[in-house]
């Protein structure tokens, strides 16, 4: 295995990622779970004040920076590409990391993941996020420049999503108007990803 890189179907390490994760090895275990439960926090709560743990850094707080950063980014990458926890082992065994760190590494992942996956959505770009539709039905009016109505109905379609972070306030992601064909179309491209969606399903073992 070339020892620059390690990538599988989904997710690629870099050489300092897979380094950092190596020393982790080099520590004894309690010290390694201390500083893989140090860094989820400060990754979930960067702005909150833990209380320092001065043997993470005893021995060689250059490499225990690095194992920080490395554990950082895995569980970046992982919860970036939705890796499952069969993946994330498969993962960490190719790199040879010790069965015990290996466990360590996957059940914090586990159970952080859905913070994780929050987290990872108030960061960086991500595409909206949808979780709820409003619409009404507005008129045709009469225009003082055309001076005449074509007396078909629009559509006010708004999508929007609710705000976790500021006690389930709705927040609006995209509003368009639309006529009666313009909206048959819209619902048959959502049909079809619905069939899709069904066709995969059904296929998945």
């Amino acid at each position: 295995m070339d020892p620059s890189a390690l990538k599988t179907n989904v997710i690629s390490l870099p050489s300092n990622v897979i380094e950092g994760l190596k020393h982790l090895g080099t520590m004894d275990f309690d010290t390694a779970r201390k500083l893989i439960g140090n860094t989820i926090k400060l990754t979930l709560h960067p702005q909150a004040t833990l209380q320092p743990i001065p043997e993470i850094y005893a021995t060689n707080s250059t490499r225990a920076k690095q194992s920080e950063y490395a554990v950082c980014s895995l569980f970046s990458l992982a919860t970036k590409h939705c890796l499952s926890e069969f993946e994330l082992r498969q993962l960490l065994e190719e790199i040879e990391l010790s069965g015990v760190t290996i466990d360590e590494l996957i059940k914090t992942y586990v159970d952080n993941k859905n913070s994780l996956i929050l987290r990872h959505l108030q960061i960086g770009h991500s595409f909206p996020h949808v979780t709820d539709l409003q619409w009404r039905i507005v008129a045709d009016v009469k225009s003082s420049t055309a001076g005449k109505s074509s007396g078909e109905p629009g559509f006010y379609i708004n999508m929007g999503r609710f705000n976790q972070n500021s006690d389930g306030e709705r927040e609006t992601v995209v509003e368009f108007v639309c006529n009666t064909e313009e909206l048959q179309l819209l619902i048959n491209k959502l049909k079809e990803i619905e069939r899709h969606c069904e066709k995969w399903s059904n296929e998945s073992p």
